[in-house]
């Protein structure tokens, strides 16, 4: 179990990511075995039902759209929740202590809708200032990338999780980038294992469009990629917090 933070410091990546991995090492099991269920099937079925519009049998072309649609739906809804309950974990292994399963999820149920409307208005938002400009919408990406933690950790409003986002990332964006292309990198290499499994199994076919690749490999990349990206946004937001509040009592009072 991680320790926590103590005195003023200045931001340190190299912390963050090995943060980020000592917490997953200290609940890896939990974390993965939540993400299969909440990411990784969601996505598993949602590929299955996709396949399948390109049946000729009408029947199973409807029973294929009506799957993708609830699993899209589900997905949704487990994404936040994963979110909520490996920000719980792993800030509260950062502060020094364990916090269940159980009492993550609950946590992550009652932060539940805050973070769906937090995930809403910051992907409107990032997505208009794509469209108009490429740098205004990474820059509010950057912004307000601790929003989610914000909200689990300290119970705050949408409009509070933002503010308080944009003050915590101040001055520090520069370094939540490298942190982002770092992120991309591995997935980029995650990526090419697994197109390079895929070629590998090509033969194995589980049904028309579909392989163990598609159906097994993709969505279980898809789970650990979010369990690392939600664990990374975590000990980033418990960084900041340290580099700007000076750590120690105020991150081990942050559950209190």
């Amino acid at each position: 179990m991680s320790s926590g933070y103590e005195g003023k410091r200045r931001f340190d990546l190299g912390r963050v990511i090995e943060r980020t991995f000592g917490a997953i090492g200290a609940n890896g099991l939990p974390l993965l075995l939540m993400s299969v269920i909440f990411v990784g099937l969601p996505q598993a079925a949602l590929v299955w039902g996709q396949a399948q519009w390109t049946r000729t049998d009408a029947d199973l072309m409807t029973v294929g759209v009506l799957i993708w649609a609830t699993s899209l739906l589900v997905g949704v809804v487990c994404n936040v929740l994963m979110q909520g309950v490996v920000t719980h974990v792993v800030v509260a292994d950062l502060q020094g202590r364990k916090a269940s399963l159980g009492e993550s999820f609950g946590v992550a149920m009652k932060s539940f809708w805050v973070l769906l409307a937090v995930g809403i208005v910051a992907g409107l938002a990032m997505a208009l200032g794509l469209i108009l400009l490429v740098v205004p919408g990474v820059l509010i990406f950057l912004i307000w990338l601790v929003a989610g933690p914000v909200v689990v950790a300290e119970g705050a409003g949408v409009g509070r999780a933002l503010q308080r986002s944009r003050d915590l990332t101040r001055n520090h964006r520069w370094w939540l980038l490298l942190l982002t292309v770092v992120y991309l990198v591995i997935s980029w290499i995650i990526g090419i294992m697994v197109g390079i499994a895929g070629v590998a199994t090509s033969g194995f076919q589980v049904d028309a469009g579909l392989n163990f690749v598609t159906l097994v490999l993709g969505p279980l990349t898809q789970a650990i990629s979010t369990l690392l990206w939600s664990s990374i946004i975590a000990a980033t937001y418990v960084e900041l917090r340290a580099v700007k509040e000076g750590g120690g009592q105020t991150i081990a009072s942050i559950f209190d």
